[in-house]
């Protein structure tokens, strides 16, 4: 058997489907040390003028005007009047696609975000690629771009997803429920003790977590002096991410409560086994670690769309409650520190939910495909040459 040859595709580097990407890539390095892995953004294959709109249309609308990204999200009018353009897109794209698969000639071809998953999934029906697409869901419900007849498995976070595919009509066969691929070290324990002594705080005290994605986005120092008021002997832990001026802001000020913060660092899965409750909006991938670490959440800021339904599936499952907005924050973080016996509970049930072995499960996937009928060099010597003509 030659050599196994995996191409993975996301978007943006400090997005959560990019740390999904490299989520699987370690997976892949462990099942099969001498694949061929590639990760690559898809916006690279795609103009500098659709990477911006896509970019810009996006950031704007959700820190602008979220009731129209709300509206936009998931609206099977807008889906059907987008689909035309989506095709010339894909179209107008194929000869940078085409490039990359003749130069990484894949075996098997995984997308852990919908745009880069459409690309293929058009490119395999329009050229007559014969190479196994697998989609590779990154929050708690799909939306409609997700779903193209030539993707030859989903693999989906909850059996939920999974019932949402097959009532528009996907085969059960071709939905792996796996959940989503997160970084090994969220599978593996730490010491809560040297983690608080490294930050100075103490162990034995509530510790909460407060976090807005990798550009803390929301209203965080709203919720950090919400919370510095608390009347428990607590302390609070801040990632900050990309927003330096929160970071800026953290260190300068004076708190009642021991503080520390951090911009960026590699150790939230320390951070998260000494928590006692994590303050974020619901981003898959955070949902997802946090999860596998067994730690409740208290949720602000949801972005509307696919942040909205992670909340209902953390709401409905029991494993976090939610904020309304950043000034009901301390009260809610209050009655659950007052109710230890309720925190006990949602540590339970959060333990039928995690999957910190997704990675690896999804590598093993993705060999077994690779593996399947057919070779990769047969397969692209049969793929027509996109063309306008």
């Amino acid at each position: 058997m030659s050599a196994r040859r995996i191409l993975l595709m996301h978007i943006t580097a400090s997005s959560g489907h990019h740390r999904a990407s490299c989520a699987v890539v370690q997976g892949l390095r462990r099942a099969d040390p001498g694949a061929t892995v590639v990760s690559v953004d898809a916006f690279t294959y795609t103009t500098r003028l659709v990477r911006w709109g896509i970019y810009y249309t996006y950031y704007s609308l959700i820190r602008h005007q979220p009731d129209v990204w709300e509206y936009l999200y998931d609206n099977p009018v807008v889906h059907r009047h987008i689909q035309t353009l989506r095709t010339l897109l894909h179209r107008y794209q194929a000869r940078k696609l085409s490039a990359l698969l003749q130069r990484v000639r894949p075996g098997v071809i995984a997308c852990t975000q919908a745009y880069p998953c459409g690309m293929v999934a058009d490119f395999k029906r329009q050229y007559g690629l014969d190479v196994p697409v697998v989609g590779i869901l990154t929050d708690y419900a799909p939306h409609l771009y997700w779903f193209h007849e030539t993707v030859d498995r989903y693999v989906v976070p909850s059996e939920e997803v999974k019932e949402r595919f097959v009532s528009r009509g996907v085969e059960a066969g071709k939905v792996e429920v796996m959940g989503i691929p997160i970084d090994p070290r969220f599978a593996a324990p730490t010491s809560r003790a040297a983690t608080a002594a490294r930050l100075g705080l103490n162990p034995d005290h509530p510790t909460i977590l407060i976090m807005g994605g990798g550009s803390g986005f929301g209203r965080l120092g709203e919720v950090i002096r919400r919370l510095d008021v608390l009347p428990h002997p607590c302390q609070l832990i801040v990632v900050a991410g990309t927003n330096r001026a929160l970071l800026s802001w953290c260190r300068r000020q004076r708190f009642r409560h021991p503080l520390v913060a951090f911009g960026y660092t590699e150790d939230i899965h320390g951070l998260m086994d000494l928590a006692t409750l994590l303050i974020s909006k619901p981003g898959g991938l955070t949902t997802a670690e946090a999860l596998a670490r067994g730690l409740p959440m208290v949720i602000v800021n949801p972005i509307p769309g696919q942040e909205s339904y992670n909340a209902r599936y953390l709401l409905s499952h029991g494993v976090a409650v939610q904020a309304p907005s950043p000034s009901t924050v301390r009260q809610t973080v209050r009655d659950l520190l007052d109710r230890p016996d309720r925190l006990e509970g949602m540590r339970r049930r959060i333990a039928a939910l995690g999957h910190p072995s997704a990675a690896d499960d999804i590598a093993r996937l993705l060999c077994g495909l690779h593996d399947g009928p057919g070779t990769p060099a047969a397969s692209f010597a049969s793929t027509r040459e996109p063309s306008w003509t």
